[in-house]
């Protein structure tokens, strides 16, 4: 059997769900989340609490650009899921096989992160590999799906990042009108898509994010203005432990709600303004920001 041959055959995966119980699925669902709306959720807060919102907002950036890409090329190709026997297939998705969603993504945030040198380049490698190896697990990708997922999201990155000084020029010269009116285009647009959402717990995640994303960010830059101020790697582990003490539990209730979507949509919707919002206006109160918390929008 030929490489080709290889990269759309159902062999593979059969053989990684025998290699691997089911007893450790739990392992292969944290791993997947690394390439899923926990994954994004976890990055920016990081990014926003250590270097500030800049870098935040700019892997948020190539989040909308990898989702979006994804789509269209997911869209045209129409590729079906594997349909074999032996396989189980342990989520129900309904889109193109063509590409592994969650592999681009992954391989979009973490390797561009890598590229910029703030996150080390094993942790993304572990990180892009083990979302390819839980999609093939989970029986719902081809070995193709998330090779050609992986290898977009590396295009992607040196697309995007070609791109950024000229977003980021643009951005910043917008008043904060402009940026109070793309939000509430985008909140309404997250509560016309509410029928229509139907019974996908990852369309909830997204929305609740999105949704939480507007609401705190605007209200963040417009009182609270966090600055990550230099800090010692104590106060640093401190900050650290009091943010991600409080996310990850977040991020890890909608497994215990049993695709309850709309509960799931809240909790990240909190999740999400605890990453832009309280967790800042602590941090603030803690003196681990350079503004002070009196800043007030023009």
């Amino acid at each position: 059997m030929g490489f080709g041959d290889l990269l759309w055959e159902t062999d593979l995966i059969v053989r990684i769900q025998e290699v691997f119980s089911p007893s450790r699925s739990w392992l292969f669902e944290l791993f997947s989340y690394l390439g899923d709306t926990q994954g994004v959720l976890l990055l920016t807060a990081l990014t926003f609490w250590i270097s500030g919102r800049r870098l935040a907002y700019s892997l948020v950036g190539i989040v909308v650009f990898s989702m979006t890409i994804d789509l269209v090329i997911g869209t045209l190709v129409g590729l079906p899921r594997p349909e074999d026997p032996r396989i189980i297939v342990w989520k129900d998705e309904f889109t193109s096989s063509f590409p592994s969603g969650h592999s681009a993504l992954a391989t979009s945030i973490w390797g561009m992160l890598a590229t910029l040198n703030w996150m080390p380049k094993f942790i993304t490698a572990i990180a892009v590999v083990g979302v390819m190896l839980a999609r093939l697990y989970f029986g719902i990708h081809y070995l193709g799906d998330v090779i050609g997922g992986a290898l977009i999201g590396a295009v992607l990155i040196v697309a995007y990042l070609r791109i950024l000084p000229t977003l980021d020029q643009f951005f910043t010269r917008r008043s904060f009108q402009f940026f109070q009116f793309w939000g509430g285009l985008i909140l309404a647009a997250v509560l016309v898509a509410v029928p229509f959402a139907g019974d996908s717990a990852r369309v909830w995640h997204v929305m609740g994010t999105v949704a939480g994303f507007v609401v705190g960010g605007l209200i963040e830059y417009c009182y609270i203005r966090f600055s990550p101020t230099p800090i010692s790697r104590t106060g640093q582990a401190l900050k650290l432990l009091i943010g991600l003490g409080v996310l990850i539990p977040l991020l890890l209730v909608p497994l215990l709600l049993d695709d309850q979507v709309v509960l799931e949509a809240l909790v990240f919707f909190v999740a999400a303004l605890w990453a832009l919002l309280f967790a800042p206006i602590v941090f603030g109160w803690m003196r681990f920001s350079a503004t002070p918390l009196t800043s007030r929008c023009g």
